[in-house]
């Protein structure tokens, strides 16, 4: 455990959820490729590629960077206009549309969350309301993670991080100032930069063997870096 700021008193205590409470990597990869899958065989575009999809979420974000902080309709819209391109209907795209977003959610929730994950959160549970501040589409609940009071998803409900707006909302929802916020999450620049810069204090957990001067994108530091989620427990005692 190392700080780099002193830690102030806290009430409440945020979570980043992909990459900060279970390991998003492989779910997601599996997500988009039957995601892939579906959407070709729906749709009949067998020439669809990875790189070709690629590009079209690219194209949508070109039009429209703010959609983007909402991964689900960012999804949908690149879809929409792929479908709109080859010509099909209204009533195909409905349909189309339909069926490849269930199937992506689906696999998008196939998710082992840690006994870990889920020890340390019972026990902060027991002494501060919990929040989870996501840039994703996960549903907490969904995947076992019952612990918390609220659920903030970027784009959806606000702004994404690094963007202040969902912390301060948290402050605003449990009468708290956002200094008194202490945010955990595996991204120096969305979860540790936009805590920062929303004035709440912010926990790194840093997973990948690195030093953080090795992360050349990383402009303000965290208050405190840890290794391991339980080391959450020894600066709730």
């Amino acid at each position: 455990m190392k700080f780099y700021r002193t830690l102030q008193p806290f009430k409440l205590i945020s979570f980043d959820l992909d990459d900060t409470l279970y390991d998003n990597t492989e779910v997601i990869r599996l997500a988009e490729q039957h995601f892939l899958a579906q959407l070709k065989q729906e749709s009949q575009l067998h020439e669809l590629t990875t790189d070709i999809w690629r590009d079209w979420k690219n194209k949508v974000v070109q039009q429209n960077s703010i959609l983007s902080e909402d991964v689900v309709e960012w999804r949908i819209e690149s879809m929409r206009q792929l479908l709109a391109y080859h010509q099909k209907s209204a009533v195909e795209m409905t349909r189309i549309l339909q069926s490849v977003m269930d199937v992506f959610v689906e696999w998008r929730h196939k998710i082992e969350v840690p006994n870990q994950s889920q020890q340390v959160l019972n026990t902060l549970k027991a002494k501060y309301p919990l929040v989870a501040i996501t840039n994703g589409n996960v549903e907490p609940q969904r995947i076992g993670l019952t612990q918390f009071d609220l659920v903030l998803r970027g784009g959806e409900q606000g702004r994404a991080k690094p963007h202040q707006d969902l912390f301060h909302q948290t402050a605003q929802q449990f009468g708290v100032q956002p200094q008194e916020i202490l945010h955990v999450g595996d991204n120096l620049i969305a979860d540790i930069q936009g805590a920062i810069q929303a004035n709440c204090q912010a926990v790194w957990i840093n997973q990948s063997g690195k030093n953080l001067r090795d992360f050349s994108d990383a402009t303000l530091v965290p208050t405190v870096e840890i290794t391991d989620l339980t080391q959450l427990l020894l600066l709730s005692a």
